[in-house]
């Protein structure tokens, strides 16, 4: 079987950590078959190992009107060159007229949500036409996967699409590199509470900095806050900015540090005291994993999808009243005995995702798909 991966929407955050993750076990999983991977990030290309059943394809970047050509008339044409047996098209959009069963996973929340963010008339107008596309995507596919029941749910009820052609395939994590402490040292050489995630508006990143300045003022022996994340919204990480130096005298205990190696990550959370995730808008939430497997306390946003994940592994607050996030915080950091039912709770938690489960669960999306399109394939071909 040979299967054709749209990578090229991946730039880093989910997106990124999905595929270089998901793919060397897909590949592994399957040796007898072949895997063809397109990607524009070159970040991204190297951190793939080198599998003789695993081609990588690094294309050159392109703008809005290319990606769209791309998608419709250039990935059909490489698929029927290639003799595909499928399209997985890891982001939102796939061709609307395929050589081959097609399978499209749906993961941006923005391109789906109907919450007004405040964006620009110009990326308003992109994530319409996005959300336009991804429709046809829904109908065209044989296929959508989501990356949670969560997400299956609000998304797929807002396409409209019926719960045969829906999959849910979690991520997963391998507990083992997030607990490994480094032997460098600690990050800092003091305590810190931790935040990672690529730079959104919907991360709420301003509201966590301003939770966290509501609890350090209360108590002077609050940990130092660091925020890690590639930026993808500049204006709003000018409003993260501001927001650090509103926070007068304690701005120096807030580090917003930018993009870090994905390979460094660990480190960052080997050391940390305590790692939030405020995000209000999220399909999966990996970072959630991420925590558990390193075995740091949590304190997330109480959305669906982060009771899905993290269950009672996590203490929950409103991720738009900051007071709400200051309390969860300080009764995790400081709260009898929470700091280590947290971490034993999410040790026990994280033992339900694992890439090798979540490469099987999307294996068998993919084997069932192309089942069920044999038959008609061979007959066309008998008719030609």
């Amino acid at each position: 079987m040979r299967t054709l991966i749209d990578g090229t929407m991946a730039r880093g955050g989910g997106g990124f950590t999905y595929l270089v993750n998901v793919m060397p076990r897909l590949a592994a999983l399957s040796p007898q078959d072949e895997f063809r991977l397109l990607v524009r990030n070159e970040r991204l290309a190297d951190s793939l190992p080198q599998l003789p059943n695993l081609r990588v394809d690094l294309l050159p970047p392109v703008g809005f009107p290319g990606r769209l050509r791309f998608t419709h008339l250039d990935l059909p044409r490489i698929a029927a060159e290639w003799g595909a047996d499928l399209i997985f098209s890891a982001g939102e959009t796939a061709p609307l007229r395929s050589p081959c069963p097609s399978v499209a996973a749906f993961r941006n929340p923005n391109i789906f949500t109907d919450r007004d963010q405040g964006w620009s008339w110009k990326q308003t107008l992109r994530l319409r036409t996005l959300r336009a596309l991804a429709r046809q995507s829904a109908w065209s596919c044989d296929r959508i996967m989501f990356v949670s029941e969560d997400s299956s749910r609000w998304i797929g009820d807002a396409m409209g699409l019926p719960d045969e052609r829906r999959a849910v395939v979690h991520h997963g994590i391998e507990p083992g590199p997030w607990r490994a402490r480094s032997q460098d040292g600690p990050i800092y050489p003091w305590p810190y509470i931790l935040s990672v995630s690529s730079v959104y508006r919907y991360k709420n990143f301003v509201r966590l900095i301003e939770a966290y300045g509501e609890l350090a003022r209360m108590r002077t022996d609050v940990p130092d806050l660091v925020i890690v994340g590639d930026d993808q919204d500049p204006e709003y990480s000018r409003k993260m900015l501001a927001a650090r130096a509103a926070s007068g005298e304690i701005a120096g205990q807030i580090h917003i540090l930018g993009e870090v190696s994905y390979a460094d990550i660990p480190a960052y959370y080997a050391s940390a005291e305590l790692f939030v995730f405020p995000s209000y808008l999220e399909t999966f939430g990996h970072p959630l994993l991420e925590a558990m497997a390193a075995e740091v306390p949590i304190v997330a946003a109480d959305i669906p999808v982060f009771r899905e994940l993290a269950g009672n592994a996590a203490l929950y607050a409103d991720p738009h009243s900051s007071a709400a996030l200051a309390k969860e915080m300080e009764a995790a950091l400081f709260g009898m005995g929470v700091r280590q039912a947290l971490v034993k709770r999410g040790r026990d938690r994280v033992r339900r995702f694992s890439w090798e489960r979540s490469a099987q669960s999307l294996n068998a999306v993919f084997r069932s798909v192309a089942a069920e399109a044999a038959p008609v394939r061979i007959v066309a071909r008998a008719a030609a």
